[in-house]
C-alpha cells in the first residue's frame, strides 16, 4: 500500500493527503497522515468508523467539523477526536487552505481504502470491501 512520505491527490476536491506513519510502521495500531484542504467544501458526506477513532489536529487555517450533530470549528493547535461509531463530516468552511495532522487508531486498512477512492475505484464497492473502516451514518428512526 502506501509508504511514509507518499502523497496522493484526490482529483475531485484537490485534497491532498501525505502519510506519514502507516500500518506497516507502527504494527497496525496508528496510521497518522497529514491532509490539505485546498478549497471550501464538504470533501466527504457523513460517515462512521465503525472499528476506528479519528483524531485532527488543526496546523493553519479554520476547520469545521459535524460530529454527533454537534458543529463546531477549530484553528491552529486544537484538536478534534471523533470516537469509533460516531457520525461525522469535516470541511473547510473558508477560502483559504487547510492543513491538518490526523490519526487513525486503529489503522486498519484506511490506507488503502484512501488511495483506491483517490485512483477513481467506485464508492459503493469500496463502502462493501472495507466495512470495518467506514459505513453509512445509521438511519434514525
Amino acid at each position: 500500500m502506501a509508504s511514509a512520505g507518499e502523497t496522493v491527490v484526490n482529483p475531485s476536491t484537490g485534497e491532498r493527503v501525505t502519510f506519514v506513519r502507516t500500518a506497516a510502521d507502527t504494527g497496525g495500531e496508528l496510521l497518522e497522515v497529514e491532509l490539505v484542504w485546498p478549497r471550501p467544501g464538504r470533501r466527504a458526506p457523513a460517515h462512521v468508523h465503525p472499528e476506528m477513532e479519528e483524531r485532527y489536529e488543526v496546523v493553519s487555517g479554520t476547520a469545521a467539523f459535524r460530529i454527533g450533530g454537534e458543529e463546531l470549528t477549530a484553528g491552529p493547535g486544537d484538536v478534534v477526536t471523533v470516537p469509533a461509531r460516531t457520525t461525522h463530516l469535516a470541511w473547510n468552511p473558508t477560502e483559504g487552505e487547510v492543513r491538518l495532522k490526523v490519526q487513525f487508531r486503529p489503522a486498519l486498512r484506511w490506507e488503502e481504502f484512501v488511495v483506491r477512492l483517490f485512483a477513481g475505484d467506485p464508492v459503493a464497492e469500496l463502502m462493501r470491501e472495507f466495512a470495518r473502516e467506514i459505513a453509512p451514518p445509521p438511519r434514525e428512526s
